[in-house]
């Protein structure tokens, strides 16, 4: 209970991570409210909000390369919203292989330039982890599978967020990984009801 009193603490000790605990939060409504709309234009949209809001965080708390992956997500959004994915499926698997091969790059070259030790290597690996089944969720035309897709995106981005004491961030992958399980409720498809047997007796 300590820890979690200390880390708490810590979120709200200097200007700096105040206004990112703030920023997170923020993002964290947009980012949890997309996963109730069963339209894919609608969920874009809303998660390219609380993408930004991300985005700016994470220059205040230090998290850099989160920073950085969550800007292709504003890219990925755009993107994805031009594309049809059940209309182009080739043109949806082109972009989605682009982007996923986009985050790997990125995360080489700036391993690279910057030489972070081994922990900080790790920790940055996290959200390239989470992005490439995130973004293979958005070629799917089903939503169900979609959420399915959703599921280790958020056990990755709530390892990196609780590492970098990012509130919002935290909070909002336990929000979302409840909010993916009442959609795959909802959104469920149902089995068919099985018709009796009408035949009359003998």
């Amino acid at each position: 209970m300590n820890f979690i009193a200390d880390a708490f603490a810590k979120m709200f000790s200097t200007t700096n991570s105040t206004i990112g605990t703030v920023l997170s939060l923020m993002g964290m409504c947009f980012t949890v409210m997309s996963f109730q709309a069963k339209s894919k234009k609608w969920l874009l949209i809303i998660q390219t909000m609380g993408s930004t809001l991300f985005f700016t965080s994470y220059f205040f708390l230090g998290g850099i390369f989160g920073a950085i992956i969550n800007s292709y997500y504003l890219i990925r959004n755009a993107v994805f919203m031009a594309i049809n994915s059940k209309g182009d499926v080739k043109k949806a698997k082109i972009a989605c292989a682009s982007l996923c091969s986009l985050y790997v790059i990125t995360f080489v070259i700036y391993t690279l330039i910057v030489r972070p030790g081994l922990s900080a290597s790790l920790l940055n690996s996290l959200p390239v982890l989470a992005s490439i089944p995130g973004t293979i969720a958005l070629i799917e035309v089903k939503p169900v599978r979609l959420r399915l897709w959703k599921y280790p995106d958020s056990v990755f981005w709530l390892t990196y967020n609780t590492c970098v004491l990012s509130l919002g961030g935290i909070l909002c992958e336990i929000f979302n990984l409840t909010s993916n399980t009442i959609s795959i409720i909802r959104f469920r498809e149902k089995p068919p009801i099985e018709q009796k047997d009408e035949t009359p007796n003998e």
